[in-house]
């Protein structure tokens, strides 16, 4: 009765934090669980702010995370990196805080490069960046490796440690011991947890956009296609005979008016100027289209998305045979992620232990 009472409190009480104390969690976890099918791999890394001493959550992309070519997984990597741009104010708050060597004199007047996920989210959200990085923003690694560090007494030979590398100066700002004090064998402590959708052969599971994989690119082609046809049918491009207004070209804007100089037996403006005829928008091609988009969902689709448009005299028992297996698919997903979930308490477990 002891021990289920004390699970007890703890359970109301990392509930509590995780609705109340950790500031922004839901919002985190949720933004995390809206990239997971596109990225195919999200992370959330946990860490304990030194001045208040509340556990904080942080949502990490999968474009945000690098690892070993050689690596198996993000818990077997011998080095996980970390990409944070931080601002000249955090930088300074974290000096203050102790958390950094405060050996950084060079402001940052360029802006950080971002990938290629970045670019395209900033273009999705309408945001751009002026060239002068009036923020401070500068690229901090955050490394968590299997290193030998001569210096360190309490280790004979590579032991697991966190370390910070500004990137513009390569100067190390912190080094960290990532191993519980009272272990002997160093074992190391996992702060980041990864949230993955359909395991694969390599270090990083996959998405959605990797399942349809060759069909997106050729769906994508043939729409670009349709639209280059479009734009092109609909601009008005013409030829004119030579000798009107000394040969130049006409270029006419809307709503204006613009007189052409003709010849003495010209009594019609179209004897002049023809427009090039450019063929429509090809059927075919939109039929292509129809084709591609048909064929990347029965890539992605499962018999839950054809149940709903079957026949309403389908016996009962074939219907809930196909809602079975459609929810195969769902549970799996949902399997990881309660696993990636019970990782994430167990870290909360851990921090408050701390």
């Amino acid at each position: 009765p002891q021990k289920l009472e004390k699970a007890d409190r703890k359970r109301r009480f990392m509930n509590w934090q995780l609705t109340t104390q950790i500031p922004g969690y839901r919002d985190e976890l949720e933004q995390l669980l809206t990239q997971l099918p596109m990225g195919g791999s999200q992370y959330q890394k946990f860490i304990q702010d030194p001045v208040t001493g509340k556990p904080t959550a942080e949502f990490v992309p999968i474009d945000e995370l690098f690892l070993p070519y050689s690596a198996a997984g993000v818990y077997t990597a011998t080095r996980v990196t970390h990409r944070q741009l931080i601002t000249k104010y955090e930088l300074e708050k974290r000096v203050k805080r102790g958390l950094y060597r405060d050996v950084l004199n060079m402001p940052s007047h360029s802006l950080p490069d971002q990938s290629a996920a970045s670019q395209a989210n900033d273009k999705i959200e309408g945001r751009s960046a002026n060239s002068y990085n009036e923020d401070g923003l500068r690229t901090v690694f955050e490394i968590y490796a299997i290193c030998d560090i001569e210096e360190d007494d309490e280790t004979d030979g590579p032991a697991p440690y966190i370390i910070s590398v500004d990137k513009t100066t390569q100067t190390v700002l912190s080094i960290y011991r990532n191993w519980d004090e009272d272990d002997e064998a160093q074992e190391e402590l996992q702060w980041i947890v990864e949230f993955p959708f359909v395991p694969w052969r390599g270090a990083y599971p996959i998405g959605i956009v990797h399942m349809i994989g060759g069909i997106s690119a050729a769906t994508t082609g043939a729409l670009r296609a349709l639209m280059d046809a479009a734009h092109i049918s609909n601009s008005q491009t013409m030829i004119k005979l030579k000798g009107g207004r000394g040969g130049q070209t006409l270029n006419i804007q809307p709503t204006e008016i613009l007189e052409v100089e003709g010849g003495l037996n010209v009594d019609d403006v179209r004897k002049l100027a023809m427009p090039l005829p450019f063929n429509q928008p090809s059927g075919t091609l939109f039929q292509l289209l129809g084709f591609l988009v048909d064929a990347g969902k029965g890539v992605v689709r499962t018999t839950m998305d054809s149940s709903a448009e079957s026949d309403v005299n389908m016996p009962v028992g074939t219907k809930l045979a196909n809602i079975e297996q459609g929810m195969v698919v769902f549970s799996a997903i949902h399997g990881r992620l309660h696993n990636a979930m019970g990782m994430v308490l167990g870290i909360l477990h851990r921090l408050n232990g701390m």
